[in-house]
């Protein structure tokens, strides 16, 4: 039997992790079995805890709904994260969760898809794709446009590769180019031109690094998206998950609760959104 969590939200699930794949140098994605299934969709976060160092907010990186383990892909950035890196296989991790109001995934139906990933920020948006994979007619054609630093660090590129067959349209940039790489080099912002969309009637999904966001979102509408169907998460903002540390808390809303998913709608006028 699946369950939402646990009632008390201080109390976590344990997890044995079942395999640790690496991605890129500094990047990993962890397959974890929690003490007893869970539901989540994408967009949600878990709190993930390791004894002894600390928790940090993880959004999901898998499709969930069926019986295949949580999986999260997570940077090494600090002193949590590098401690998760250096779990391997049968050992254990703790989770809060899930929280947070994920995507709003009726708002694409009728509707082309761009989703617009920026390094990490291209995890919690896999499960999106992934879902308008399983479901076809729940939106049109779905465009993928993703940047990263340099080639080597492009998450989940062999699987893109997947996507492509499947008929997503897989456009990629990197900032620094490596020597072999035949694609874009540049911000992925300018990948609009190559988006085969009616931006004005599509809507777009975005998660990367504040400035990338600010940037795509605002171009975007400029394009001619209505704000309301330009999303967005922010989970790097969060602490606590649950609404009482107040470190996330920005204009009138708190991220971990009232998001983290928003439209530009909803937080263009707050720029402590997007600190970056």
């Amino acid at each position: 039997m699946k369950r939402k969590g646990r009632e008390n939200v201080y109390l976590p699930l344990s997890a044995d992790v079942e395999e640790v794949i690496p991605l890129t140098p500094e990047t990993s994605l962890f397959r974890v079995r929690p003490e007893a299934a869970i539901e989540y969709s994408p967009g949600q976060f878990f709190m993930v805890s390791l004894w002894g160092a600390g928790e940090v907010p993880i959004s999901v990186a898998s499709l969930g709904g069926g019986d295949g383990p949580l999986e999260l892909c997570i940077r090494r950035a600090g002193l949590v994260t590098g401690a998760l890196h250096g779990l391997e296989a049968g050992d254990t991790v703790w989770l809060r969760g899930p929280y947070g109001n994920g995507f709003p995934l009726d708002l694409s139906r009728g509707r082309d898809v761009v989703v617009v990933a920026g390094g990490i920020g291209m995890a919690p948006l896999r499960p999106l794709i992934l879902w308008f994979l399983e479901n076809p007619g729940a939106a049109g054609r779905v465009t993928l446009l993703y940047g990263a630093k340099r080639p080597e660090e492009i998450v989940f590129r062999e699987e893109m590769d997947g996507w492509r067959e499947r008929g997503v349209d897989v456009l990629l940039t990197v900032d620094t180019p490596a020597k072999g790489w035949e694609g874009r080099t540049g911000l992925v912002t300018a990948l609009w031109q190559d988006v085969r969309s009616d931006l004005q009637k599509a809507v777009a999904y975005i998660c990367g690094p504040d400035v990338m966001i600010r940037a795509a979102m605002g171009e975007l509408f400029l394009l001619g998206m209505p704000e309301e169907r330009i999303i967005t998460t922010l989970e790097a903002h969060m602490k606590c998950g649950v609404g009482k540390c107040g470190h996330c808390y920005a204009g009138p809303r708190y991220i971990c609760t009232d998001g983290p998913v928003f439209s530009y709608r909803e937080i263009r006028s707050h720029s402590h959104f997007l600190t970056g």
